[in-house]
């Protein structure tokens, strides 16, 4: 179970009974657990798995896809934007990842084995990857604001290697944000098997009273506040916009009417990727953020309904960092041309 409800004395899973690491053994224990539960109960849970696996299975599967299409086109490889988009893919199967590994330790399965892979590193890659993506998106929507704003400058800002750099300094800087999480006192309950911060200590304090509440305003509310405020600023610069191609268009010949049509339909499809990107984020985040620091502060659900709860928010903010890839899609013809093609390939060797 995550860290997020780890201030208690013990975490307790309400889908097994005892610690059973053994696979075959774990799945067993948990069928019959499901059996002693409420119908409703037991109908919520294995919605909850089969959205599991939905979410990410066609995640992985997605973010690959996403991966291979802007790898093949260059239009989006020399695009300062298409390069976050696929660094943000990246980090987003990443996540991915680890969002499955915890939504497994829920019913006490476990991938890693020993406390610095499960409960430290695991974790520690958790939170990077996620502050990570969280910050492209944020570089996206200022990428096409500073294109919409000053379509001149930004051919000097808004360039491949710009957003490369970008990326490792998030790296960089998340990575010793987040390294309290290879603290010793990230361990194992030996009771439980789940990870745990301890008993009640310094450490735990900073948990639950200082990390919580500035990831929450970081890596959720920040992060919303400029995503919209840019994309707003965007839209109110998008008629201004279509002017000045329409101005470029009539000025340059045949052949530079092509080559200006082709950009401007790139921008309005990138600029499309990145609304979608936004509205997905927004949605499927915070909710998740937002439980976190209420459960922290409030214990008034028990914990099998608290768990249940978690557990659905849970595949619910995993939605944007697994079928998000899919969002490009609904956004683009081009991108669903190129998505069905190879899956045409794939099927047909």
């Amino acid at each position: 179970m995550s860290y997020e409800n780890s201030t208690e004395s013990t975490t307790i899973t309400a889908i097994t009974s005892t610690n059973i690491r053994n696979s075959s053994q774990t799945v067993s224990s948990a069928v019959t657990a499901l059996l002693g539960m409420q119908p409703p109960v037991i109908i919520l849970v294995w919605f909850e798995i089969m959205s599991a696996g939905i979410v990410y299975g066609f995640g992985f599967i997605g973010n690959l896809i996403v991966s291979v299409i802007f790898l093949s086109r260059e239009d989006f490889r020399t695009m300062s934007t298409g390069v976050l988009f696929l660094l943000l893919t990246l980090f987003n199967t990443v996540h991915l990842w680890t969002l499955t590994t915890e939504f497994l330790g829920i019913f006490n399965i476990y991938v890693y084995s020993g406390a610095f892979l499960q409960c430290r590193l695991n974790y520690f890659a958790q939170n990077v990857s996620r502050t990570v993506s969280t910050y492209i998106s944020i570089t996206v929507t200022l990428d096409r604001l500073i294109r919409s704003e000053y379509p001149v400058t930004s051919r000097r800002i808004c360039t491949c290697k710009n957003a490369i750099k970008s990326t490792i300094a998030y790296l960089i800087i998340s990575s010793i944000s987040y390294s309290f999480w290879f603290c010793p006192s990230n361990s194992i309950n030996s009771y439980t098997g789940a990870c745990t911060t301890g008993p009640t200590s310094a450490y735990t304090f900073f948990f639950s009273n200082v990390f919580l509440p500035l990831r929450l305003i970081f890596i959720c509310i920040v992060p919303v506040i400029i995503m919209s405020l840019g994309n707003f600023r965007i839209l109110y610069n998008i008629q201004q916009s279509r002017r000045r191609v329409s101005q470029a268009i009539v000025e340059n010949n045949i052949a530079g009417r092509t080559s200006n049509r082709r950009t401007a339909n790139l921008d309005r499809l990138l600029l499309r990727m990145m609304i979608i990107n936004v509205c997905a984020f927004v949605i499927t985040q915070v909710p998740f953020h937002i439980y976190t620091i209420v459960r922290t502060y409030n214990r008034d659900l028990g914990q099998v309904d608290a768990l249940l709860v978690r557990t659905m928010l849970l595949v619910w903010q995993s939605i944007y960092f697994g079928i998000g890839s899919y969002f490009h899609c609904i956004a683009s013809s081009i991108f669903r041309k190129a998505f069905c093609e190879i899956i045409r390939k794939i099927l047909f060797c």
